[in-house]
């Protein structure tokens, strides 16, 4: 074989061999380039997603102390009208104990015939419901729906932030 061919096959050899070496270099270069990349962009992410979760957090606990706040106020108002309505109702008879008994099986599903009133007057009757209970009832009726209202708000107060964040 021709000595040239040999230098230029070994030529070949070599630098084919240092191109593929330098090449790889390059390419650990840009690939240890991409996962420093992904590293930020992951730290980033976690990093927001932290902080969204520390916002939301923090509005739950404001939602849920103004919402205790309120039932709080809610329920002394409901006290405080209970014991007015005990002091300024009379307990005279409101209700007869045929509409006591009708109103205490509202929850069946059905109800056959009205039962006729008794005979004995509504006073006497110990079925019965007076002023001060009706009105009592009233009170708590409101009680519970404000506390309802105020809880459903709170919920769509805390949903409509989550909204914006979308």
């Amino acid at each position: 074989m021709n000595l040239l061919a040999i230098v230029a096959l070994c030529g070949a050899l070599l630098g084919g061999g240092f191109s593929w070496l330098v090449s790889g270099w390059i390419n650990s270069v840009q690939i240890a380039a991409i996962k420093t990349e992904q590293a930020k962009d992951a730290a980033i992410a976690s990093q927001l997603s932290l902080d969204r979760l520390s916002a939301t957090q923090a509005k739950a606990d404001a939602l849920s102390a103004q919402l205790a706040k309120t039932e709080f106020q809610l329920n002394q108002t409901t006290l405080e009208k209970s014991d007015a309505i005990k002091k300024i109702t009379p307990g005279r008879a409101c209700l007869n104990s045929a509409t006591v008994g009708l109103l205490n099986r509202a929850r069946e599903t059905t109800t056959t015939a009205v039962p006729e009133p008794p005979g004995t007057l509504a006073a006497e009757s110990t079925d019965i419901a007076t002023d001060t209970d009706v009105a009592g009832w009233i009170v708590a009726t409101q009680g519970t729906y404000e506390t309802c209202r105020a809880r459903l708000n709170t919920l769509i107060d805390f949903e409509a932030t989550q909204d914006d964040r979308k």
